[in-house]
């Protein structure tokens, strides 16, 4: 494991003080736990089909052009090269 520090308010150290020990966790622990939990949903995992489906839903709103092929293996050479 890694060491890291940060600097939280006094506020926010008050409330990991009081889950810790209504969980009855070690402090460590519960921020361990925490900030792998946030980053699930910040950041979630690109492998996941979740991740596949939330890409697909967002290609499908975007505009699609009149004027671009829907198969450009017919002129490779002009999309490729600009000929």
């Amino acid at each position: 494991m890694q060491r890291i520090s940060v600097h939280i308010s006094d506020e926010t150290r008050q409330r990991i003080d009081l889950v810790a020990k209504a969980k009855n966790k070690v402090e460590a622990e519960l921020i361990r736990e925490v900030i792998d939990a946030g980053l699930k949903v910040v950041y979630p995992k690109f492998n996941s089909p979740k991740a596949l489906l939330d890409l697909a839903r967002m290609a499908k709103g975007l505009p699609i052009s009149v004027e671009e092929p829907t198969d450009i293996s017919e002129d490779t050479a002009k999309y490729a090269f600009g000929d």
